[in-house]
């Protein structure tokens, strides 16, 4: 189990653990993977990490990696474009070329991956959230709005922990929402943080309804990439027989 509190991230360990996590993941599920991250500077120290150890290419050799740009609106178009075509490609070829399957795209929670796009069909057939996204404490402007709304409780407000924790699973909500976009898509929800077993009451209510409803809580990593790849070729299965069947379907008159 992983504990991605931000004392935990910190340390190596989780690090390479996480590493082997996603790369798992990436093996059992085919086409696109979303993987969000609570900030820029876990993902920069991640990828640095695994630079170092070889994940990084591990993963690669798997899924083609592409970042969310910190800045510039070409750059993020440009990020976007990489992965919709390694994508495209892979579907093109029926699911596999140069021995990838399809692209990773490492984005942060609040940014404009999470917030404005939609990622539909085989450009997110699983999401990962790593954490939860509280927003950084120690910046002014947080403080500021924790402190006025103690201010202000007694006219109504939320006080500042309740206020900083519902900004936390907002953010976690809209990112996990990136997938399942219409009613005959699919994909699998991820959630690395073993807080949502260990504290029931206080993390798995903050999440949507739809996801609650869901939910499943593996007690290793091994239950929980089984239960991954089952769902996974149940659902490929299951496309592959609609597409037969519609291939079999006379076309109707005009």
């Amino acid at each position: 189990t992983l504990n991605a509190s931000y004392k935990h991230t910190e340390t190596l360990a989780f690090q390479d653990e996480l590493g082997l996590v996603i790369k798992q993941v990436c093996e059992a599920v085919p086409y696109g993977v979303l993987c969000f991250l609570p900030s820029y500077s876990m993902m920069d120290k991640l990828v640095n990490r695994w630079r170092i150890t070889g994940m990084f290419d591990e993963i690669m050799r798997k899924k083609r990696i592409v970042l969310e740009p910190r800045h510039g609106r070409d750059e993020f178009e440009s990020a976007l474009q990489e992965f919709y075509q390694a994508i495209s490609v892979c579907t093109a070829q029926g699911g596999e070329y140069g021995g990838r399957t399809g692209a990773l795209l490492f984005a942060v929670c609040r940014g404009k991956v999470s917030e404005g796009l939609d990622f539909t069909d085989n450009n997110a057939r699983a999401v990962i959230t790593v954490g939860i996204p509280f927003p950084n404490f120690k910046d002014r402007l947080v403080e500021l709005k924790r402190e006025y709304n103690n201010q202000q409780v007694n006219r109504g407000l939320l006080n500042g922990s309740q206020w900083y924790e519902i900004q936390a699973f907002r953010a976690l909500n809209q990112a996990l929402g990136r997938c399942i976009r219409h009613k005959g898509d699919w994909g699998a929800l991820i959630l690395i943080d073993e807080r949502f077993r260990k504290n029931q009451e206080r993390y798995v209510k903050g999440l949507s309804k739809w996801v609650r409803g869901s939910l499943v809580h593996a007690e290793s990593c091994y239950d929980a990439m089984e239960s991954l790849h089952e769902f996974t070729q149940h659902r490929l299965s299951c496309a592959a027989a609609a597409a037969k069947e519609a291939a079999l379907e006379p076309e109707k008159p005009l």
